[in-house]
């Protein structure tokens, strides 16, 4: 009975797929009748009966404008599993959503879940309704999915007491080095479309997710390691220079053009060389290639100073391939070049921009003890593929057009910054400030105290300068470093917020001050007549 059972279901289930061929045989035979008849007289026969579909090709974007072309044929099977999806997808964000509106740590994302999913998902609905493709549809209900679960992801992690106090002081971090940016784009009236950032512990390198900008959310993917050392988190606001790059419709275009550099797409590699010089031509494509990291290499060093070339000069250095440093690398195509540029000339940028600030100095002791590492080397050579081995080239003429690049972004003016250079977003450049603070941070982290320093940025600049003297001390300084920081999303407060007495916070109250601040209130507020008849009036 069993046997039988399993033939019935399979020769039903055959007999139904014969039908479904049968119908479609049909429809494709009508579809032809009618395009023959629809063709003029000695038109000629398309090479295929099915015609092309347009359909973008999936971005990095989670959703991006969903473009309503003409009505086109309806799988209708497909779309009605998109549909259901959509339903599922806005149930889980609504149910999400409304969570996290009373969850400290992770309300933020509340506005993205219960806004702007239901207004996409409405959105691609009506596509659907004007004829939207079904593959079409599928890539989008990905991308408004991609959005729900990386979300997901983020409020898991805030969820367990052990990532809360890690991911939220990354996220003061984060927070820290985005308000200048925030505060500068409000004043000069700059599209901003991203503000938000949100740290998550992955098992990628350090990066931020640019696609996710039309939700005003920016991820960034935090290294298993990023919590055993200050070192990496300066590379913080390299990530935010990503992010205010890519938020700011239309910034990187116009700066390029400014600039003159060549748009990513025709990074092509070196090949015009003259003997050993490189023609300006494919200096400034090779330049156009690097240009995003080297935009974001000049913020981070306005952001950490000092500290920011030394992460450089940590992570990048290669003790067993010191040739590294100079090596001009090429994408996985090997036809054009990487978005990096090579590591040595990174961390002489670092020190132009330091120089340019006026901490000479500091990138002179920086230069030299890079300079020391790579002693068995010459810096004054970078390294070109060429016919599968590496061909030294004179840095000069690299390193002078990294000097111009430099100049006018720290200092402008630059029409796409509203007439500035990154030196006038204030809050932003490493000033004397800055510097004193990072200064009394290093001194209190070497001398095994919390720091009295409020600034996250201050405070882990010097924890990485406190590092780099005492390398056995790195995860003490990173932990007493971290209990400065009040960790976003949670009930934490420094360590002397209570305590008169103790640190910069408090306040001494002195009598004769208290009396002469209620003298000067009293001199300032209206006559008590005229205080009465205003009252008698209301």
């Amino acid at each position: 009975m069993d046997d039988l059972e399993k033939y019935v279901t399979v020769l039903v289930g055959v007999s139904w797929l014969l039908v479904k061929i049968a119908i479609a045989y049909r429809s494709l035979q009508a579809k032809r009748a009618a395009h023959a008849a629809a063709r003029p007289r000695g038109a000629a026969v398309p090479r295929s009966d099915t015609p092309p579909v347009d359909v973008a090709p999936p971005s990095a974007a989670p959703w991006a404008a969903t473009p309503f072309g003409a009505p086109r044929a309806l799988d209708a099977d497909r779309l009605r599993m998109v549909l259901l999806r959509l339903a599922e997808i806005e149930r889980s964000a609504a149910a999400l959503g409304e969570a996290v509106r009373h969850e400290r740590a992770s309300r933020r994302f509340a506005d993205v879940l219960i806004g702007a999913v239901p207004h996409e998902i409405g959105r691609l609905r009506a596509a659907v309704d004007a004829g939207y493709t079904a593959r079409a549809a599928e890539v989008a209900a990905d991308r408004i999915e991609l959005v729900v679960s990386e979300i997901a992801v983020l409020v898991r992690q805030r969820r367990d007491p052990s990532l809360l106090p890690e991911l939220g002081d990354a996220d003061a971090l984060a927070d820290a080095c985005y308000a200048p940016v925030i505060a500068f784009a409000r004043a000069e009236g700059l599209p901003l479309r991203s503000g938000s950032p949100a740290t998550q512990l992955t098992e990628f390198d350090l990066a931020i997710w640019t696609g996710f900008i039309p939700t005003s959310i920016a991820p960034i993917f935090l290294p298993v390691d990023f919590f055993s050392t200050p070192l990496r988190w300066p590379a913080l606001a390299h990530e935010i220079g990503h992010d205010f790059l890519a938020s700011v419709d239309g910034l990187e275009l116009a700066l390029r053009r400014e600039l003159g550099l060549a748009d990513v797409g025709e990074r092509a590699r070196l090949l015009a060389q003259d003997g050993d010089r490189i023609g300006a031509p494919e200096l400034r494509r090779a330049f156009g290639a690097w240009f995003e990291e080297i935009f974001c290499d000049v913020f981070g060093t306005l952001m950490f100073g000092p500290a920011y070339v030394i992460t450089m000069s940590e992570l990048f250095f290669q003790e067993d391939e010191p040739y590294a440093s100079l090596a001009v690398e090429t994408d996985v195509t090997g036809a054009r070049y990487d978005e990096h540029p090579p590591p040595h000339l990174r961390v002489l940028i670092g020190c132009m921009v330091l120089e340019r600030g006026g901490l000479t100095e500091d990138a002179r002791v920086l230069r030299e003890a890079w300079a020391r590492r790579h002693a068995d080397v010459s810096l004054d050579d970078l390294l070109l593929p060429a016919r599968g081995a590496w061909r030294p080239v004179p840095l000069s003429p690299f390193a002078d057009m990294a000097a111009w690049i430099v100049e006018r972004l720290y200092a402008g003016p630059l029409t796409a910054l509203a007439g500035f250079g990154l030196q006038d977003i204030s809050g932003l450049d490493y000033g004397p400030h800055e510097r004193q603070e990072a200064t009394r941070a290093r001194d209190a982290l070497l001398a095994g105290r919390v720091p009295a320093v409020r600034d996250a940025r201050a405070l882990l600049a010097g924890a990485v300068l406190a590092a780099h003297q005492a390398p056995e001390q790195s995860l003490s300084i990173l932990i007493r470093a971290r209990a400065a920081i009040p960790a976003l999303g949670t009930s934490e407060r420094r360590p002397d917020a209570f305590a008169p007495g103790l640190g910069a916070s408090s306040v001494a109250l002195d009598r004769r001050a208290v009396t002469e601040a209620l003298l000067f209130r009293e001199v300032l507020l209206p006559p008590r007549a005229l205080r009465a008849r205003r009252r008698a009036r209301l």
